[in-house]
């Protein structure tokens, strides 16, 4: 259940949103679909693997278990069709520092988080994967070709959500 606090802090991330759509990455939309939930649209940017592809990822900042939910930690953050990524956990889920309990701060804003995923989505860290199995080479093929390949198919249009 939410608190005064964190219905006020949702409705100021809402408007910062809003009033700050030229500072996120011209490749990223985003819908709410509840107050508590978001989807975020990235397309693959020009001259990387990702090109053209539809990557889709929730944003849900309800707490698990009884605990508070943003601001008061991390939003769980989950990718959609399949995504795989260096950095993206086999079921979905999301490495990343913005993501992660530990280093998570009250002070994240959201705009600060559809940007980090973006960044993540293209400047992938390879020192410390989530999914180290997708760097394995399969009949040759590398990282980037494999997802050259995912690219090819989630640029298709039953992949876009927004």
């Amino acid at each position: 259940m939410s608190t005064a606090f964190q219905m006020k802090r949702l409705q100021f991330e809402e408007q910062n949103l809003e009033e700050n759509l030229d500072q996120l990455p011209p490749n990223c939309t985003y819908k709410k679909v509840s107050n508590q939930a978001y989807v975020v649209q990235y397309i693959g940017e020009k001259g990387t693997p990702h090109e053209g592809a539809y990557i889709v990822v929730d944003v849900d900042l309800c707490g698990s278990n009884g605990s508070p939910g943003f601001p008061a930690e991390a939003p769980n953050i989950t990718f959609r069709n399949g995504f795989q990524h260096v950095n993206v956990y086999p079921m979905g889920k999301l490495c990343m520092y913005l993501s992660n309990k530990e280093t998570f701060t009250s002070g994240t804003t959201l705009l600060e988080i559809f940007s980090g995923i973006n960044q993540v989505i293209h400047h992938p860290t390879f020192h410390d994967p989530a999914n180290a199995s997708i760097m394995i080479s399969e009949g040759g093929k590398g990282y980037d070709q494999k997802m050259r390949d995912q690219a090819k198919k989630l640029s298709q249009p039953q992949f876009k959500a927004i």
